[in-house]
């Protein structure tokens, strides 16, 4: 994991399916260990977070359903690419067996983590990062020059709006560039501008999270 990568501004989803088996089998101080999982994940729309369901047809007992789903939370929460929380991810259980002596709720969170863990990387995991929307009033001569800072700091200008008593402009950019144009907005205006800013979601990043970029935070 990048210790550096700000996990408010960017998070991990996958674009296909894929299934993981998790299963362990071994003897430790002469106690059999036993479990055995398999996990299959598909993506979700942008914004549903991460749902996981349970087929109460399978031959795991449910006693072991608690373990199972803390074994996908845990992989979950610790990503594939870059440590980041991995989101927008439907993961059910396929398959799986047990041991009557040798299973345990703990051997089975393992076994789910192996098995999510190894499903998500099939699956083309790929990096979020998170945009906002910037509301922008400023006198109206100001709007020309709010635009084009907009622009070079890779943002979108949304709607401009030339109203006489409210200038201003509505663009949406990444989130880890909003503070270097809320400071730049604020230099050229002279402080005249004001400023609102809300997060807009998130969506897949085009290139690698720019290390300069990593700690920038918005309002």
């Amino acid at each position: 994991m990048d210790e550096g990568l700000n996990r408010l501004l960017y998070r991990e989803t996958i674009r296909e399916s894929g299934v993981g088996v998790g299963k362990i089998v071994r003897q430790r101080g002469g106690i059999g260990e036993y479990a055995h999982v398999s996990i299959a994940v598909h993506s979700l729309s942008r914004g549903r977070g991460t749902v996981f369901a349970w087929n109460a047809g399978l031959s795991v007992p449910a006693k072991f359903v608690p373990a199972v789903a803390q074994g996908v939370a845990d992989a979950m929460s610790a990503g594939e690419l870059a440590g980041l929380q991995i989101t927008d991810v439907h993961a059910s259980i396929e398959d799986g067996s047990y041991h009557d002596i040798d299973s345990t709720a703990e051997l089975f969170r393992e076994a789910a983590e192996i098995a999510t863990r190894e499903a998500l990387r099939q699956a083309q995991p790929i990096i979020l990062e998170a945009f906002a929307l910037v509301t922008v009033s400023v006198p109206n001569q100001l709007v020309a020059r709010v635009e084009n800072e907009v622009r070079l700091q890779g943002g979108e200008i949304m709607a401009p709006t030339r109203d006489v008593t409210s200038p201003g402009v509505l663009a949406r950019l990444p989130a880890s560039r909003a503070y270097d144009l809320v400071t730049e907005l604020l230099i050229i205006t002279d402080g005249q501008a004001g400023i609102s800013t809300v997060v807009d979601g998130f969506q897949p990043k085009v290139d690698p999270p720019d290390p300069d970029e990593q700690w920038a935070t918005y309002c």
